[in-house]
C-alpha cells in the first residue's frame, strides 16, 4: 500500500466516526458494560483484522478497548487503515 498524504488523510477522517488522529495512527476507544463484553468485541475485531490481513494494536483494559491503526511497513496511514476502521465501526457494541 502507499502511504496517504496529509490532505488524503484529512479527507478520509470524517468517514471514520469516532476515530482520532494521533501522529501516524488513527485511534478509537470503546467502553463496554463488562470485561466479558469488551473481550467479545476484541475477538470480533481480531476476526475482521484477519479478513483484512492487517493487524492493529488492540489494548484491553477492564471494560475499555482501544484500537490503534497504522501501516508500519509503509510508515504511516494507508487506505487499508481507513477500510479496517470502517469495518470495526460496523461491529455491534450494544450487546
Amino acid at each position: 500500500m502507499i502511504k496517504l498524504s496529509e490532505p488524503e488523510i484529512q479527507a478520509r477522517m470524517p468517514a471514520v466516526k469516532g476515530w482520532d488522529r494521533v501522529g501516524d495512527m488513527i485511534v478509537r476507544t470503546w467502553q463496554f458494560p463488562s470485561t466479558r463484553r469488551a473481550l467479545e468485541f476484541v475477538n470480533q475485531a481480531a476476526t475482521v483484522a484477519e479478513k483484512f490481513d492487517h493487524y492493529p494494536d488492540i489494548i484491553l483494559s477492564y471494560r475499555t478497548v482501544r484500537i490503534e491503526l497504522s501501516t508500519h511497513a509503509d510508515g504511516g496511514l494507508t487506505p487499508r487503515d481507513f477500510e479496517l476502521a470502517s469495518e470495526l465501526n460496523a461491529l455491534p457494541t450494544d450487546r
